[in-house]
C-alpha cells in the first residue's frame, strides 16, 4: 500500500515539463523529560526521550501549482505507549499536490478531521495525553508488542486510524472556510487505537471535516467539525473551538463514538483483552486555557473520557510551561494530576512533576 502511494507521488513529479523551482528542508527536535510520580505500585522516578526529524523536497511549477514529498522520522525511549508505526520508532511518508482546486495528500498522514482540529491548548513536554501516561500509566490505554487495549478514547480529535496510508482532499479556502475528505483503505495503524488482532482491522474508513476561521475585532475564532465511518459499523463525531485574543487562547474539544449495526468484536481470540476496544462506544471532552509572553508559554487543561458500557474512565489535569532560551534550546516544566478507573472499578490516582530540555535543529 505504501508503494502504491509513493508511485502516485513520483508520477506527479516525473510529469514535470516546464522549468520551475526546487526547494528542500530538514529540521528536527529532541525532547528529554525526567519526572517524579506520586502513585502507589509504580516507579517513583521515570524519564524518557523523544526525537523527531521532518524533511521534504518540493517543486513549484508556478504560483498556483506545486508538488512535494515529505519524510518524517520519530523515535522514543522508555515510552509507556509503544505507538509509533514500528513500536519504538516510526515513519510518515507522504506526498502533497497543491493547485487552485485544492490539495491532494497521499500517504501516511492523520485524517482531515485531526488536521483541522483546534482544541484545548497543549504546551511543552506534556503536549498530549500520551505524554502524561509516560509518567503515570493508564490501565485503559495499552500499546506494546504483546497487547493493545484502548478501553476509552485518548483524544478529542479522531485518531482511530492513526497515520494509516490514506488519500485526502482539502478544498480551497473560501471566506475562511474549507472542507476535507479522507479515504483509508485499511484502518489499522499503531498510532491509532485498533488492535492488530481485531476482526475489522483490514476494513476501510472515511473521514469528512469542515473548518471555519473568523476574526472579530481582534478575537480570532477557529472551529471545526468532523465525522468518521470505520469498518462499516463504527461512527465518530468530533468538534473543536479555539478562541485567541492577544496573548490568550481558550480552546475546547468534544468527541463521540458509537457502534451502529452488527457488532464485529470477538473475544474468542486469546490475544484480545477484555474491553480492548471499549473506545468504540464512548465520549471525551477537554478544555484548556493558554497564555504566551515573549519566549514563555503556559497552559492549563482538563481532559475527560468515558466508556459507555463499562466503568472505564479517565481524568487528566495538566499545567505545562515552556521557555524558549534561543532558537536551539527550550526548557520545560509541567505538573499533572490523573484519575484513571478500569473495568473492575480499580482506581489509579496520583500526580507527576516533570522537567526537561528540548533541542531544536
Amino acid at each position: 500500500m505504501k508503494l502504491r502511494f509513493l508511485t502516485i507521488t513520483f508520477l506527479m513529479i516525473s510529469g514535470i515539463a516546464n522549468a520551475g523551482e526546487w526547494s528542500y528542508n530538514t529540521e528536527g527536535q529532541i525532547k528529554s523529560a525526567f519526572g517524579y510520580a506520586d502513585v502507589k505500585k509504580e516507579d517513583k522516578y521515570r524519564g524518557n526521550i523523544n526525537a523527531e526529524i521532518n524533511s521534504y523536497i518540493a517543486y513549484d511549477f508556478n504560483d498556483e501549482y506545486a508538488v512535494s514529498v515529505h519524510f518524517d522520522l520519530m523515535s522514543g525511549i522508555d515510552r509507556d505507549l509503544q505507538n509509533y508505526n514500528q513500536g519504538h520508532w516510526g515513519e510518515e511518508l507522504y506526498g502533497i499536490f497543491n493547485s487552485p482546486f485544492g490539495q491532494i495528500i497521499t500517504g501516511q498522514t492523520f485524517n482531515v478531521g485531526a488536521q483541522f482540529f483546534d482544541g484545548a491548548p497543549m504546551i511543552g513536554i506534556l503536549s498530549n495525553n500520551s505524554d502524561v501516561v509516560n509518567f503515570v500509566s493508564n490501565p485503559n490505554w495499552k500499546r506494546t508488542s504483546k497487547q493493545t487495549k484502548f478501553a476509552t478514547l485518548n483524544t478529542t480529535y479522531i485518531n482511530t486510524d492513526g497515520v494509516a496510508p490514506k488519500i485526502s482532499y482539502i478544498s480551497p479556502e473560501l471566506y475562511g472556510s474549507g472542507f476535507g475528505l479522507s479515504y483509508i483503505p485499511k484502518i489499522y495503524n499503531r498510532r491509532g487505537l485498533i488492535n492488530n488482532h481485531a476482526s475489522y482491522k483490514d476494513d476501510d474508513g472515511y473521514v469528512g471535516a469542515f473548518y471555519h476561521s473568523q476574526d472579530i475585532g481582534g478575537l480570532n475564532i477557529n472551529t471545526s467539525i468532523s465525522f468518521a465511518k470505520f469498518s462499516g459499523d463504527d461512527k465518530e463525531f468530533s468538534a473543536s473551538a479555539l478562541l485567541s485574543y492577544g496573548n490568550w487562547s481558550l480552546g475546547a474539544g468534544w468527541r463521540k463514538s458509537y457502534i451502529e449495526g452488527k457488532e464485529k468484536t470477538s473475544l474468542s481470540d486469546f490475544r484480545l483483552a477484555e474491553f480492548f476496544d471499549g473506545y468504540r462506544e464512548g465520549y471525551a471532552w477537554d478544555l484548556g486555557l493558554g497564555y504566551k509572553f515573549g519566549p514563555y508559554k503556559t497552559g492549563i487543561s482538563y481532559f475527560q473520557s468515558k466508556a459507555e458500557n463499562s466503568d472505564n474512565q479517565d481524568q487528566i489535569v495538566t499545567f505545562s510551561n515552556r521557555y524558549q532560551i534561543n532558537n536551539f534550546f527550550d526548557i520545560y516544566f509541567a505538573t499533572a494530576y490523573v484519575n484513571f478507573e478500569d473495568e473492575n472499578a480499580n482506581t489509579t490516582e496520583g500526580m507527576a512533576v516533570v522537567g526537561g530540555v528540548g533541542f531544536n535543529f
